[in-house]
């Protein structure tokens, strides 16, 4: 504790370890050690998944955009429907439906598998 101008103050501390290091220092040794290197081939599947990855985004929300569409026009315009208040929650679970498809149109896109199936692929083709 100092004194000034009457007033006791506190100087801050770091904290300490249970192993009496800063952990500052810990971080720095951890974030210092071996690293693993990705190879030429997981690079490139890195590159490629993120890259189908959105590709499915794009594709999702013009899946849903076109259903979106399809309903209203069709709905509203073709068959002349008025917008009724009773008919809202009607209009709105269709949209709900929508959306689920546009989720899963993205779900299935996404490459989880990929490394795992260029992993198999491979290991056939070299026997």
């Amino acid at each position: 504790a100092k004194k000034q101008d009457g007033a006791v103050a506190m100087e801050m501390q770091p904290l300490k370890s249970a192993e009496g290091g800063d952990m500052e220092e810990r971080e720095r040794k951890r974030s210092s050690g071996p690293k693993k290197e990705k190879s030429v081939l997981q690079g490139k599947l890195t590159k490629l998944a993120v890259q189908i990855g959105k590709a499915g985004l794009v594709m999702s929300a013009v899946t849903v955009i076109i259903l979106v569409l399809y309903f209203v026009i069709e709905t509203f315009v073709v068959e002349g429907r008025p917008w009724l208040a009773e008919c809202t929650p009607v209009y709105v679970q269709y949209w709900v439906k929508f959306f689920i498809i546009g989720v899963t149109v993205l779900v299935v896109a996404v490459p989880e598998g990929l490394p795992l199936a260029v992993t198999i692929s491979l290991a056939y083709s070299v026997k």
